[in-house]
């Protein structure tokens, strides 16, 4: 499945470079990778500011001024824009599988699904008994994605919205390994997000929010509740175990973020006995120059929105 601007732009061919874009109110994360070596090499990440009040022209202006090349680009959505859904599959054609998922969604999001572009993706087949087909569907409220689409417009090779869940699977497959599976934990602001990847393959997803705890380890965010991540961390990897017939996961990785990663993987590694470990852009991808802590935080799902390849399946 392509996950490109849920269908609302035509497929373009492979390019040698991918940009990967994230807009937030006063700040735009960029990065650009580079696969014309083989290996992917990270040419550019950094973040600019923008006008926060400046809205959909502000946001074109700062990226028309950033000296960007001619590259496919990849925009993602944020948190709030997006619903993401594991359903049980309709039996129909496949070309009819994304209108008959409205009626699947109907219930099952916090917008009007009329005001929804509805698009699909493949999980890998469960083994027990007589499972019946999963995808995930991605609900996206449409101004969301027309907004993105008026802001990025401009560049010749906007190709694609992305969902972090995808962007971060391609970081996932990245990972030294990557084959034997690992579990990404993204942190964000006030949530947080569980994806499990064997290979390239997405296999699971799990959101939660980040509560406060006074027991919560690393003093410098006391919103994040260790207890709660390190259960919904393991449920998520017992789920895996058990519907997917798959050896066990053994390696975390936590998204870079400074001391706030730092305390949760070394809490991690205490609790589950896991290998975890902090995501090192520098080291896991070939580079012009250091990226700091927090640009690499800024920028993962840029970088991995920049990492896309073009293929037909997950």
């Amino acid at each position: 499945m392509e996950c490109r601007v849920f269908g609302l732009l035509q497929r373009r061919k492979a390019t040698k470079s991918r940009i990967g874009i994230v807009i937030e109110p006063e700040r735009i994360a960029l990065a650009e990778v580079s696969r014309s070596s083989g290996r992917p090499t990270l040419t550019r990440c950094e973040v600019l500011a923008v006008d926060p009040h400046g809205g959909t022209e502000a946001v074109t202006a700062t990226l028309r001024g950033a000296g960007l090349p001619r590259a496919a680009v990849s925009v993602v959505l944020r948190a709030d824009d997006y619903q993401l859904a594991l359903v049980e599959a309709p039996e129909v054609p496949a070309d009819e599988l994304r209108t008959a998922m409205r009626w699947r969604l109907k219930d099952a999001i916090e917008f009007r699904v009329d005001d929804a572009v509805i698009d699909v993706f493949d999980v890998p087949s469960q083994s027990r008994g007589n499972q019946v087909r999963m995808v995930y569907a991605v609900a996206a409220r449409r101004e969301a994605v027309e907004r993105y689409r008026a802001s990025v417009s401009p560049l010749p090779g906007f190709d694609v919205v992305d969902v972090p869940e995808l962007c971060l699977r391609n970081i996932a497959a990245s990972l030294p390994g990557a084959a034997g599976g690992v579990a990404v934990l993204h942190l964000g602001a006030t949530s947080a997000s569980v994806i499990l990847v064997r290979g390239t393959t997405f296999y699971f997803a799990r959101q939660m929010e980040l509560h406060s705890s006074p027991y919560a380890a690393g003093a410098d965010d006391p919103a994040m509740d260790i207890d709660a991540i390190v259960l919904e961390l393991q449920r998520s990897l017992d789920y895996y175990e058990r519907h997917f017939d798959q050896p066990p996961i053994v390696r975390i990785a936590v998204s870079p973020g400074g001391l706030r990663s730092t305390a949760l993987a070394a809490s991690l590694k205490r609790d589950t006995g896991l290998e975890v470990a902090a995501i090192d852009l520098n080291s896991m991808l070939e580079g012009g120059g250091a990226v700091t802590p927090e640009t690499q935080a800024a920028c993962l799902l840029a970088v991995g929105a920049a990492l896309r390849e073009e293929r037909l399946t997950l």
